[in-house]
């Protein structure tokens, strides 16, 4: 919090109220600048933007509030993008890019899954959905687990029911499918009709779930401590949380279901 992190942020020298309005030090905590040097390091834009791997980075339009997502598709990635996608205000600037600010996609959704299951053109997902706040916890004794507990049902991103929505309207795809077949040849010719074929599909979508739980040393700093120990304490929780979750018996068989979606939840379905 004093000193920043090497390599990605550091304090500004004066507090925010005492800044000229207007500028990045004035409307965050902390200087991210040298951020885009560490990226340019270690990250491969070249091959990022070749089109072997598709990347979607989201973030949230400062001035419109709304949510836009950087995708390799449709643009050329840049460090900008990355960073622009973690500047989770009030601890980071926005980030400008074309003349647009921009800031920590987590701002409206910090796990958009309906990006993922209705882009064009629809194919068959196994997705894993990793979010790092829990949305349910204990009830709050203290006004620094009040802080905390805001922030797991804010940046939560109310994984279950966004997954168990997806789930009913799979269901209405899919039946709407059996429907239109039974449709008599002249039905076919109408607008309705064309309306409604692009959306029946018998897609198969594998949702696996995993939602870090923290420590119980883990307070209202988790959004913004990048110290050493904890980026360790992270990886340690999401590599064995992956391993119990791949030990599952089925878990990468194609779903049969009617609806065709399997959610799988590694608190739900057995945690080791």
């Amino acid at each position: 919090m004093a000193l920043g992190a090497p390599g990605f942020y550091s304090p500004h020298g004066t507090g925010p109220w005492f800044q000229p309005a207007g500028t990045a030090e004035a409307t965050s905590y902390y200087d991210t600048s040298m951020l885009r040097a560490t990226l340019e390091q270690f990250i491969d834009f070249d091959r990022i933007n070749s089109g072997e791997t598709r990347l979607s980075v989201g973030a949230v339009n400062v001035a419109t509030g709304n949510f836009v997502y950087f995708d390799n598709t449709t643009h050329a990635i840049r460090p900008e993008h990355i960073m622009a996608s973690g500047a989770l205000p009030p601890g980071f600037p926005a980030v400008e890019i074309e003349g647009e600010f921009y800031w920590d996609g987590g701002v409206v959704s910090n796990t958009p899954l309906q990006w993922v299951v209705e882009s064009e053109p629809r194919q068959d997902i196994l997705a894993f959905q990793v979010d790092l706040w829990s949305a349910r916890g204990p009830l709050p004794r203290t006004m620094a687990e009040v802080i905390t507990r805001q922030k797991e049902i804010q940046y939560s991103s109310r994984t279950r029911a966004n997954s168990d929505r997806f789930r009913t309207e799979q269901k209405l795809r899919s039946a709407l499918v059996d429907l239109l077949a039974k449709l008599p040849e002249d039905l076919r010719n109408t607008p309705e009709y064309r309306m409604l074929h692009p959306v029946a599909d018998r897609k198969v979508y594998s949702l696996i779930q995993m939602i870090y739980r923290s420590e119980r040393h883990e307070g209202g700093s988790k959004d913004f401590d990048f110290s050493r120990q904890s980026m360790r304490d992270h990886w340690r929780a999401g590599y064995h949380d992956t391993l119990r979750t791949l030990r599952q018996p089925g878990l990468l068989e194609r779903p049969t279901n009617a609806e065709g979606v399997v959610i799988f939840d590694l608190a739900t379905h057995g945690r080791e």
